[in-house]
């Protein structure tokens, strides 16, 4: 097993389709640690293995697999592209040491992708280190230093090409270390070491002089060396462009045809090279008495491993993790800090795709897996009972999107809910809520794409199949009004009868008033004893609704009247007198619809706020104010009902091209405008015949 300070752990991030997996193929395939290289278009990948991915062609899930590199094993974390697989993004940079940003190669005037902006954000934010990957290198018309030119424009000056390619297209034949100042050829390139082809000499000039400036500006004592004219040694530069990368002053960049594997093995050198090993990060906790503490990458010490991501299915669960310290041993009992439980190992491995390749050992700083955990759920820490410690929590993107469900066969609601519970442990994005008021159930996720694939694994996994729609609004009844109904409930059917009868006035409360209930009888026209019975058939048409079936609020009922018979005066009489004079009142005083409004928070570039305001406008929302936040952002604060917002996502979405982020919550309930408030007490009163017949 490696040395920590002979393990790399990446995750590799990017805009979806600029070539992550194909990369991490190249990787893998150029180490020997598999037989043939794999392809995500001709469905043969080892990482995109999941059906989903391959009727799709992206990256769904996170995906792992290592090799072994001139002594190195390195960790490879696949990451999904696509906005709404954001958590297995959170998963992997909680696992990682570093990240390698793809970034496919462009014709001149061309800007870095909206995905590779984010990517670099949540990478900037977890602190990682960074390798960036031009790829695409292999076709046409791209121009590598356009491409990093426009890389430079969107990260700072920080990111630095450390090499430059020999050609492009078909004739892309090489590439030349600015570093180790020497050229490498690809297969037939037909290049000699240390030949740089006079048709590239300008650029590779240009590039080596801004690698060493970038270099010296990184440490006083070679820059006071250079500044006196004295030329800095390869290897000085190369120790200073490590310590500049772990330290995320520079950021080499770095050109690759992935597809073909051109350039993969400098790709390998430079994650070797530049990239930290495990010795070289410390990682924060919490110790049972809650004084934090640093967890150094030693393998003798107590056990400390963080569990990152499970996956899921009928035959049991599979967890992966990252030891932070000591060694995971198969007979080892680790402590789960955070459920209070030990574990015990059913089987040890490290990850190769879909595969689990059996493990002696995992020691600390690499990945491993483990199968049939009983209680461990990801973000947990496992460790050594003696020295219990828990680590943070892994910090996911918030649900923005929600759908509800519906089983697509009667009678399979349990086991859809059962499937969907299931899947929510493997996917922390995901989550179900029933809401009390409309009876459905709820997905809450990242994107339409996410729920959708939700949906295709329950099916595949447990055999359910579900279908989605557009979730009802909790609306509220209320009214703006007053009325007085008296209602005499009689039934007579040969033997003893009901009786009830009941006079009740309503009026509005003040928005937020809830519900009130007076009795103001004098005397025994309704004895004491059936009085509750009327305030209970009052509350049952509060819950159920008078007009569009929604619970009624801001009311004050005060029962003032009624009357009663000596044999036939039940309790039962009296409910239903109560409930059918509160809703003859209701329709009576001036009855309207309220609706939610929420408070809303949208983030995005300055030049695409007037997009933004646009949609909220589309919205029937208002907006609230706009402040710029820094690095270009404006913060625009806007109350819209929650009607509009299900389908926000997705318009805001394509009105920035996914570079805008929205939050939102309840602020206050207002009445509904009558053009939208009418069909749907029109439906009500449709379903509420059709029941009745």
């Amino acid at each position: 097993m490696p040395t920590p300070d002979r393990i790399r752990c990446v995750a590799v991030l990017g805009h979806s389709h600029d070539g992550k997996t194909s990369l991490c193929e190249a990787l893998l395939h150029t180490a020997g640690a598999t037989q043939r290289l794999g392809s995500t278009d001709q469905g043969t990948s080892i990482l995109d293995h999941e059906p989903e991915e391959q009727k799709r062609s992206i990256s769904i899930s996170s995906a792992l697999a290592h090799c072994d590199w001139n002594g190195v094993r390195v960790n490879l974390i696949d990451t999904p592209g696509f906005q709404d697989f954001g958590g297995e993004v959170s998963q992997a940079l909680a696992a990682a040491d570093a990240a390698i940003l793809v970034v496919s190669a462009g014709s001149p005037g061309t800007e870095v992708p909206v995905g590779a902006e984010l990517a670099w954000e949540r990478i900037t934010a977890a602190g990682l280190p960074a390798l960036i990957v031009v790829n695409k290198m292999d076709k046409e018309n791209v121009s590598y230093e356009a491409t990093v030119d426009a890389i430079r424009e969107a990260f700072g000056r920080k990111a630095i090409a450390i090499a430059v390619p020999i050609g492009s297209h078909e004739s892309l034949r090489g590439l030349v270390d600015l570093v180790n100042d020497r050229a490498y050829e690809f297969d037939g390139g037909g290049l000699k070491d240390g030949e740089f082809p006079e048709d590239h000499r300008g650029e590779i000039e240009r590039a080596h002089s801004a690698l060493v400036d970038a270099a010296a500006e990184t440490d006083d004592a070679l820059l006071e060396k250079y500044l006196e004219g004295t030329e800095l040694s390869d290897e000085e530069v190369h120790s200073a462009m490590h310590v500049a990368a772990l330290r995320g002053t520079l950021v080499p960049i770095v050109p690759a045809a992935a597809l073909d594997e051109r350039g993969a093995s400098f790709v390998l050198d430079c994650i070797n090279r530049y990239l930290p090993s495990p010795k070289e990060r410390v990682h924060q906790a919490v110790d049972a008495k809650g004084k934090e503490i640093e967890i150094e990458c030693d393998p003798s010490g107590p056990l400390v491993a963080h569990v990152f991501k499970s996956s899921i299915d009928p035959f049991g669960k599979i967890t992966f993790f990252r030891v932070l310290r000591g060694t995971m041993r198969p007979d080892t009992h680790p402590f789960n800090a955070n459920r209070g439980a030990e574990e015990r190992l059913a089987q040890l491995g490290q990850p190769m795709g879909k595969q689990i390749v059996q493990a002696g050992e995992i020691v600390a700083g690499d990945i491993g897996v483990a199968t049939k955990l009983a209680v461990t759920m990801t973000g947990d820490t496992l460790c050594d009972k003696a020295n219990a410690v828990t680590l943070p929590p892994i910090e996911y993107p918030a649900p923005a999107y929600a759908m509800a469900v519906h089983a697509r066969t009667k009678g399979d609601e349990d086991k859809i809910n059962s499937a969907l519970s299931r899947y929510a442990e493997e996917d922390p994005t995901f989550s179900m809520q029933r809401d009390e008021v409309t009876k459905e159930q709820v997905l809450h996720g990242l994107g339409d794409v996410h729920l959708d694939v939700a949906l295709e694994r329950i099916k595949r996994k447990y055999g359910v199949e579900a279908t989605l729609s557009q979730p009802k609004v909790a609306y509220r009844e209320t009214i703006t009004g007053s009325a007085r109904i008296a209602n005499k409930y009689k039934k007579q059917s040969g033997g003893a009868g009901l009786y009830g009868d009941c006079t009740i006035e309503i009026e509005p409360l003040p928005r937020g008033g809830g519900y009130e209930w007076e009795d103001k009888i004098f005397g025994g026209s309704i004895p004491q004893q059936f009085r509750p019975s009327v305030e209970k058939g009052v509350k049952q048409t509060i819950e159920q609704g008078a007009v569009a079936g929604y619970p009624i609020v801001d009311v004050k009922v005060r029962l003032v009247d009624g009357s009663t018979h000596p044999v036939d005066g039940k309790d039962i009489a009296f409910q239903i007198a109560g409930s059918m004079a509160m809703r003859r009142a209701v329709q009576e005083a001036k009855p309207v619809l309220l609706e939610p409004i929420m408070d809303v928070r949208v983030v995005v570039p300055e030049r695409l706020m007037g997009d933004v305001i646009s949609i909220i406008n589309g919205a029937r929302g208002r907006v609230g104010g706009m402040n710029p936040i820094g690095d270009g952002r404006t913060e625009v604060t806007a109350q819209v009902p929650l009607a509009e917002m299900y389908t926000f996502p997705i318009d805001l979405r394509a009105a920035t091209q996914g570079r805008g982020r929205f939050s939102m919550e309840v602020s206050h309930y207002e009445e509904v405008p009558a053009h939208i408030a009418q069909p749907l007490i029109d439906a009500h009163s449709k379903e509420h015949a059709a029941a009745a017949s």
